[in-house]
């Protein structure tokens, strides 16, 4: 899967994180595309959860950082703003979800 399909630039990621099955069914159930996955991991803020677990979320200074950086591609995508991902361990993506 193209990972960045606006040819912007290429997100790198904090660590290659590897979705678990939970994660990869979550991911599809949600509709939330990879690049999706890959600009919280670069540009959403960080929580830890406790543990080796933590979360990447969107705030709204961090949205506006990755739309900046997306320019005029991320136009129709703002509804992404509200999803977030769990992480556990080593960088193995747990759950993605939206936030309500």
């Amino acid at each position: 899967m193209n990972k960045n399909p606006f040819g912007v630039g290429t997100l790198s990621g904090r660590g290659a994180a590897q979705p678990t099955r939970h994660g990869q069914r979550r991911q599809a159930d949600r509709c939330v595309p990879q690049f999706i996955i890959d600009a919280l991991i670069d540009f959403g803020e960080e929580r830890f959860l406790g543990g080796e677990c933590r979360s990447y979320s969107f705030t709204k200074a961090t949205w506006k950082r990755y739309a900046h950086y997306m320019g005029p591609a991320i136009a129709g995508h703002e509804r992404f703003r509200n999803v977030y991902l769990v992480v556990a361990g080593e960088n193995l993506i747990v759950t993605v979800a939206w936030r309500h």
